[in-house]
């Protein structure tokens, strides 16, 4: 309670006011007209704006001139901030693909900043690649990137005879700033490389200074703009024709066939050009796409897969906190919604309104059927430069039952290299049968940025009985040492290498009653080279405890990637050590044996609108020495994933894409306590998106898996092969979205 009382007092005293704009701020001067880009195609017009040049790389070299031609013109009028880039290249060495919205990663590309609060701690991103295509996100100082941000804006490109143009047309409507007689904001650009490693900004931004928003060049518009009305409404339909393997009425299982039609509305409402209101009814959470393969066989813990679904993504990063407390796919089937974000001032605001009828499977007694009702608040203060304090609230009510966390923040910018950050949660649990249960959460950061050194150093205390059921914490009771340390020499006269450096890594876990329960400590070294080719390796010892008994390991992991072909990204990474069985066969307790891991991704785009991605992971652990009447080098499981990925763009817009996803687990069931599995998923999906929130899809898909139904009743058994298709369905989903 001290720790609390602390914070909050931080919270009343700390305030500041916003900086002040530099005498040498790039004024932005009123267009005559909206940009061209057939105007900037072998010339510049006399009317292009504010001239930016002098990039300088941020790496490989800290401060060297951008080593190609870069040049940016920045104007405005009455609705739109204009942005063109005009760069000078070999067009036949430009890397770039004719992609959807938000996947040019590995693309030359180009970034506007956008710090419209002027708070130096968070900013608007908008990037494109040579052929127009989009991605935007947001910035926050000490959480990184939000890619899930989607707005309203525009651009277009094309590849030249010495280079390519770019054309950014950003509607104020788009963007969140306080009014004013003028507007005085926070600036950078941005030009992007690969083949050279290249991140080249103006103005000079050094990895020196672990702030990035705080080296922004101070911006002005000599004039009242204002975002005008925003209003968005995103009506969405769904068709769905399923044949899929499920219980019939009596519980018996039975291939049924149900076809389901959904419709709904999103709105969103922009108040005093700050906050923005989702409304929502029978939200949008069909998915289209499946999930990127991960190892979940043996894992100990839970593995987490990310958010996808269009409502929960969007301002995400209101809600995020040091440690997650709020982890939306733990909702699982919400009928209506409600959600503020935004920003008043120095304060960052995000409420959350929801219901999950889905929520009683996950509780238990009378409430099994009931529906879930969540709400969550966040609130933050920004004081100084890069320093906040701020509250997270979580309430979910299943029937009688109900858990609800509260914790407050804070990050402190002490210099320009170091950064702290607080984190205090206290959780209230309201089980079946009156149980109550009370919990709490510490978490302490250290962290030091650098171009040579850096640090990161977090100690994380968690009660037995503290829980956040709408959190993402996957393990109480422990108290928790993690330091990870690394130094990187740069070769700036080299001719392919880049820097290199070695790393190190400790973890030191106890429970609450002061017993070791884990420790790991992992010495690596790492290689960068040009066009993001890298090497890396790694030794790792440890100490693990697991149902009573104590397990010494060692392990050692060897990882190699590169971008050197225009055409071709690969990584392959192959680890192996020893490893514990947490699933032994009944009878057996948990036993240490040898894992061998390979995992290889590989991207191939021959031409600017094929893409073919593929992933690949071949997992297994083998007994050490003879048991259960195995050999002593006896094969316990083999997991194999496999995804491939085909897609054809035909413009920025339409695409078709067709996935398979493969994945078998091979047991020995002497030794492993898990069935044989085998799944064939193909997925035929063709899409067209000329903006965020207008899309058509239509999608097929069909799922195999080594089953079979037999008897009357039927009863389902396990074979060896693909023997039947348990669930295939055919899609349609459409949404437009309309603007005031």
């Amino acid at each position: 309670m001290r720790r609390t009382n602390a914070l909050l007092l931080l919270l009343a005293l700390l305030g500041c006011a916003s900086p002040a704009l530099a005498d040498d701020a790039l004024r932005i001067p009123r267009a005559v007209h909206a940009p061209r880009l057939d105007d900037y195609v072998g010339g510049v017009p006399a009317d292009a704006g504010v001239e930016v040049t002098g990039f300088r790389q941020n790496t490989p070299g800290d401060g060297d001139p951008v080593s190609l031609d870069t040049k940016a013109y920045l104007s405005y009028d009455d609705t739109n901030l204009y942005i063109v880039f005009v760069c000078k290249d070999d067009p036949a060495l430009v890397r770039a693909r004719i992609a959807r919205r938000d996947d040019i990663f590995g693309d030359e590309g180009v970034q506007v900043f956008l710090d419209t609060f002027h708070d130096r701690q968070r900013a608007y991103v908008f990037s494109a690649n040579p052929f127009g295509v989009q991605m935007d996100s947001r910035l926050t100082e000490g959480l990184g990137y939000d890619f899930n941000f989607d707005t309203q804006w525009t651009s277009d490109g094309r590849v030249t005879a010495d280079g390519f143009v770019v054309t950014m047309e950003i509607p104020f409507k788009s963007l969140r700033f306080e009014k004013g007689a003028a507007q005085d904001w926070g600036i950078a650009v941005n030009r992007i490389i690969p083949r050279t490693n290249e991140f080249a900004y103006w103005p000079y931004i050094t990895e020196r200074k672990e702030g990035f928003v705080p080296q922004f060049a101070d911006a002005r518009i000599e004039d009242s703009i204002s975002p005008g009305r925003n209003i968005q409404v995103i009506p969405h339909a769904s068709y769905r024709n399923t044949r899929a393997l499920g219980p019939d009425a009596q519980g018996n299982p039975h291939i049924g066939r149900r076809q389901r039609s959904e419709a709904g509305i999103d709105a969103k409402f922009v108040i005093n050009d700050a906050l923005a209101v989702d409304l929502t009814v029978n939200p949008d959470f069909s998915e289209v796409e499946s999930d990127e393969p991960q190892v979940i066989v043996n894992q100990r813990f839970e593995v987490l897969f990310p958010e996808k679904r269009p409502f929960f993504l969007e301002n995400s990063s209101f809600f995020g906190t040091p440690v997650s407390l709020f982890f939306s796919r733990r909702i699982v089937e919400p009928e209506y919604g409600a959600r503020v974000t935004g920003r008043v001032g120095r304060w960052a605001i995000g409420g959350l309104l929801i219901d999950d009828e889905q929520a009683g499977a996950t509780v238990t007694g009378e409430d099994a059927d009931a529906t879930g009702k969540i709400g969550v608040v966040r609130l933050q203060r920004d004081f100084a430069e890069q320093s906040n304090v701020g509250m997270l609230y979580t309430h979910r009510d299943v029937g009688h039952q109900s858990n609800k966390v509260f914790g407050l923040d804070t990050r402190l910018k002490v210099n320009d290299n170091w950064a702290v950050a607080a984190q205090a949660v206290r959780s209230r649990s309201q089980e079946a049968e009156g149980v109550g249960r009370d919990g709490h959460l510490m978490f302490l950061q250290a962290t030091r940025g650098g171009r040579n050194f850096t640090y990161d150093g977090q100690y994380i205390d968690i009660s037995r009985d503290f829980e956040t059921e709408l959190g993402f914490v996957p393990r109480t009771d422990i108290r928790q040492l993690y330091q990870s340390a690394a130094y990187t020499w740069q070769f700036p006269e080299a001719p392919w290498l880049i820097s290199a450096g070695p790393s190190l890594i400790t973890e030191h876990t106890w429970d609450q009653r002061n017993e070791l329960q884990d420790w790991k400590a992992d010495a690596g070294f790492t290689i960068n080279g040009l066009r993001h080719t890298k090497f890396e390796g790694h030794w790792i010892e440890s100490f693990e405890r697991f149902a009573g008994l104590e397990f010494r390991k060692d392990s050692y992991s060897l990882g190699a990637s590169t971008e050197w072909l225009k055409w071709l990204t690969i990584g392959a990474t192959v680890s192996g050590g020893k490893a514990v069985n947490y699933f032994p066969a009944a009878g057996l307790d948990p036993f240490l044996a040898d894992a061998r891991q390979l995992k290889v991704d590989f991207t191939i785009s021959p031409f600017a609108q094929l893409r073919i991605d593929q992933n690949f992971i071949w997992d297994e652990l083998r007994a050490r020495s003879p048991l259960a009447g195995q050999d002593g080098d006896a094969r316990i499981f083999r997991n194999t994933l496999s995804r491939t990925k085909v897609k054809y763009q035909f413009n920025r817009f339409l695409a078709a894409h067709v996935i398979f996803d493969y994945a078998v687990l091979e047991p020995n069931a002497n030794l492993f306590a898990f069935e044989r599995s085998k799944r064939l998923t193909g997925d035929i999906l063709v899409s067209y998106s000329p903006n965020p929130g207008t899309a058509v899809y239509v999608g097929y898909t069909d799922q195999q898996e080594n089953l079979r139904l037999f008897g009357n009743p039927y009863v389902v058994e396990r074979t060896r092969d693909l023997d039947l298709h348990t669930g295939k369905q055919f899609f349609v989903k459409v949404s437009r979205l309309f603007s005031f």
